[in-house]
């Protein structure tokens, strides 16, 4: 029995038992503030509070704690590094500089004057302590992420400006700590700033050679890559202490120079949000939240003064801070606000000051008692602010809209060899809209003739293949399987069922064939089709793309998909991050590049003139390098942009055919102006007029003829009753009640035309006959024509299903005002899988 108490033993000691704890605190933390409509990272810190040293003191902050702490910590900043959108920083740095130069110089002037005049301390100490106020740690940046705001101008400025006056802050450490010392000399200054020069040289200059060089040789092994990242990470943070910086200035320094090779929509960004989100993140909140000692504020007046002195100065100075910068950059009031919420947490830099200089005597135990609650304050109210002027932010944008509405995209990969399969999908991944529902379709047409069943398992291997690829960047993938004579008939004819924008097809390289340079089977594709296709020759991952080389031909302005192609083709630049120079004619260059300069997204580009065909070549042949990708705009035999010196280009290519190189024949239709017909998806099968709120009180029959009456007039009560059997016929054995609150029917019938779906509230819930101790306050009801395919019925009937299981206070949900309030909710549920109602994330946000 003692043997088996001594496990317990606080704080725990046995490896197995600290981190099955940790893990319960990861699922149990984030779920209990939920039900307190507060962020994620509230209920992680305090977690660390309940359970550190200070309170329950079950766990110790060891040096393992530290350990993944710093871990987390270098995580956030490396993510923070990696997830800036390079062209729009270089475009607006100033705004950077700006925050920056203002987030500390604030600060360390009113926190300099509070520690003379409020504290008592002497200059130098004041100064060191006013650097404690200037740092910040990006603990709420993670809150931003999730929003999809990381790339707005404000967050930017924020992220970049956090580079600057976290670096200005540990500066100012050293030099007091050198003063102290007495070593404030010409060498002390000469060492300092030779040794960050030298370090910042290296990180640029030689990390995103390496990193090309790495993908290049070792491909999609995604475990190979994702240690690559993390070596280089930890290695630049270890070389920045080295050179007189803190490690999260090298981590964020990493995460940049690896920016460019670490695509947004690209499997390993997943993998490293994936890791550091569940684990490592997580794990620095705990060890934040361990610091925590609520006895600080009890231990007696002096300890009360530092403690409000402290917290009062960081925040105020924050704010100020974040509205100086609103107004010199001009941005909204919810901006400025997230501005102050993602710098106002105080921790790792602060931690780094305030450890440094007690153990040398600068700061006495109030002060490092009033740092521990400034830590803790501003860790709170951080996450919230930002979570919610962020979330006010989001809706904003949402309202606004892009600008200019584009048809949705849909795009084929036919897949005929392997070896290439992957590097088309990471292709389409990039020129995709990011975070677009539409599916993308790995193709394979297997012939006729032959043996066909080893044919088709081979191509369900590749298929598989695929959607797993596709699953780990968190793209829709769907596959197909076609059954042809000829290669290019199929894939036209699963073009067009699929309702297919887009083509990406993979090309070996010029052909021997001069009357089918493309190949035959892509020549006859081009020929059946009118959408644009992208004629991927790939001769390097996509990610190790450092510059994109565009050929505009003659008058291919003028073609009808000339505007979606230019937006495809400026959304891969800037997900590779590279750079982007176009070559056209000399007379036309003004009015392509003016064109081009207008189209979103704003990326930075170069246009270079030609002459003649032959001068293009030239031109090619001289400035190609092999980090380029060369794209020639195309059009189909024709059309007004076509010649036969383009369709000559690619066997006049010579060497160039060694390069990565595409050719995007351009959709014969304007698709950007003309919507792509497509089917009704499941929120837009919900319609308001079938949305019912006060429904009767009588009995289920009486419940669901109420809601078909909104479909079925009064006029075809036959209709009606046939359509009210087929929902409530017996089923031995299954419940229609999917869960507490919610109710599921569904059948197929030849009274309906197309899929429909109804809703029908009840606040006070009414009783079941399979439950009849059971409330119910939501029915829904999903019919589908009689005609319509099975599997696709069932398969709507499963959302609906999921959809539920996201509704957790059903009677809330009932107790809306009017059927549009109800439908905006199933509709945000259905385009956001990880939502729940009510919107347990946060609270609710008011005007």
């Amino acid at each position: 029995m003692e043997e088996l108490l001594h496990h317990f033993e606080t704080p725990f000691s046995d490896p197995v038992l600290i981190f099955a704890v940790v893990m319960m605190m990861l699922l149990v933390a984030p779920l209990a503030v939920q039900k307190l409509k507060l962020p994620e990272i509230i209920g992680l810190l305090l977690a660390g509070v309940i359970v550190g040293p200070n309170a329950l003191g079950l766990l110790e902050r060891d040096a393992t704690f530290q350990l993944l702490g710093t871990v987390g910590l270098l995580y956030i900043m490396f993510t923070a590094g990696l997830e800036i959108d390079l062209n729009r920083f270089a475009k607006y740095r100033n705004h950077s500089l700006v925050f920056g130069f203002i987030t500390f110089l604030v600060p360390q002037t009113l926190g300099t004057l509070a520690g003379m005049y409020i504290l008592g301390l002497d200059f130098m100490v004041a100064i060191l302590l006013a650097s404690m106020f200037a740092s910040h740690t990006l603990l709420a940046y993670p809150v931003i992420s999730r929003l999809g705001m990381s790339k707005s101008n404000a967050v930017t400025a924020t992220v970049g400006g956090t580079v600057i006056t976290d670096t200005a802050a540990l500066l100012v450490l050293a030099v007091v700590m050198g003063s102290t010392r007495g070593s404030l000399d010409m060498s002390f200054w000469l060492t300092l700033i030779i040794g960050l020069s030298v370090y910042i040289f290296l990180v640029f200059w030689s990390i995103p050679r390496v990193g090309r060089w790495f993908f290049r040789r070792v491909g999609s092994q995604g475990v190979l890559e994702y240690v690559f990242v993390l070596a280089v990470v930890f290695l630049a943070a270890f070389l920045a202490e080295l050179a007189g910086v803190e490690a999260i200035i090298g981590a964020f320094m990493a995460g940049l120079a690896l920016n460019r090779l670490v695509p947004e929509s690209s499997t390993l960004m997943n993998r490293i949000e994936f890791v550091g989100n569940a684990l490592f993140v997580p794990f620095f909140l705990i060890s934040v939240g361990m610091l925590v000692d609520v006895r600080v504020l009890f231990s007696g007046a002096d300890a009360l003064v530092v403690a409000a002195t402290m917290v009062g100065a960081a925040l105020s100075s924050k704010w100020l801070a974040a509205m100086l910068t609103r107004k010199i950059l001009g941005y909204s009031a919810d901006e400025g606000m997230v501005i102050f919420g993602l710098s106002a947490a105080q921790a790792a830099a602060t931690l780094a000051v305030v450890l440094v200089a007690f153990d040398v005597g600068l700061f006495d135990e109030s002060v490092l008692n009033g740092t521990i609650v400034m830590i803790a304050v501003t860790c709170f109210v951080s996450p919230l602010v930002t979570e919610r002027y962020g979330r006010r932010m989001a809706l904003t944008q949402e309202r606004e809209g892009p600008g200019e509405e584009e048809a949705p995209q849909r795009f084929a990969v036919p897949m005929a060899y392997a070896a290439n399969a992957q590097a088309l999908l990471d292709f389409t991944f990039l020129v995709r809209e990011h975070g677009s529902e539409e599916p993308v379709f790995p193709l394979s047409v297997v012939p006729e003739d032959g043996d066909t069943a080893q044919t088709v398992a081979t191509a369900e291997r590749m298929l598989s293949a695929a959607v797993v690829h596709g699953a780990s960047a968190e793209v829709p993938v769907v596959p197909v399987t076609r059954l042809a004579h000829n290669p290019a008939s199929g894939i036209a004819r699963a073009v067009l069922e699929r309702r297919v924008s887009d083509i990406v097809v993979g090309w070996r390289g010029p052909s021997e064939d001069r009357r089918a340079p493309l190949g035959r089977v892509t020549e006859e594709l081009i020929a059946q089709t009118e959408q644009q296709v992208f004629v991927c020759h790939l001769t390097q991952p996509i990610n190790t793309v450092g510059r994109v080389i565009i050929v505009f031909p003659p008058l291919i302005e003028y073609h009808p998909g000339y505007t979606r192609a230019i937006r495809d083709l400026k959304r891969l630049t800037n997900a590779t991050g590279a750079l982007l120079t176009g070559l056209c004619l000399k007379d036309e260059m003004r009015r392509i590049r003016s064109r081009f300069d207008s189209l979103k997204p704003e990326i930075a580009s170069s246009f270079v003139g030609f002459n003649t065909m032959e001068d293009l070549v030239q031109t090619l042949e001289r400035r190609v390098e092999d980090n380029d990708l060369l794209v020639f705009l195309s059009a189909r035999r024709g059309t007004l942009p076509w010649s036969p010196e383009l369709e000559s280009l690619p066997t006049r290519l010579g060497s160039l055919a060694s390069y990565s190189s595409c050719f995007v024949i351009l959709s014969d239709i304007d698709i950007a102006n003309l919507p792509l017909p497509r089917e009704e998806g499941l929120a837009e099968a919900f319609k308001a007029r079938r949305v019912l709120t006060e429904m009767p009180q009588n009995g289920e029959r009486e419940i669901v003829d109420a809601l078909l009456k909104s479909h079925f007039d009064d006029d075809a009560p036959a209709r009606r009753q046939v359509v009210l059997d087929a929902l409530l016929r017996d089923d031995p054995g299954f419940s229609r009640e999917l869960a507490d609150g919610v109710m599921l029917l569904n059948a197929r019938s030849e009274e309906v035309q197309r899929p429909l779906v109804f809703v029908g509230c009840s606040p006070e819930g009414f009783a079941t006959e399979a439950h009849p101790g059971a409330r119910v306050h939501l029915v829904i009801v999903a019919l589908s024509p009689e005609e319509a395919d099975l599997q696709e019925h069932l398969e709507r009937f499963s959302k609906l299903g999921q959809l539920a299981t996201r509704v957790l206070d059903p009677a809330a949900l009932a107790a809306l005002d009017s059927p549009n309030e109800v439908l905006e909710e199933l509709k945000r549920l259905i385009r956001s899988p990880q939502a729940t109602f009510p919107d347990v994330r946060a609270a609710p946000q008011t005007s």
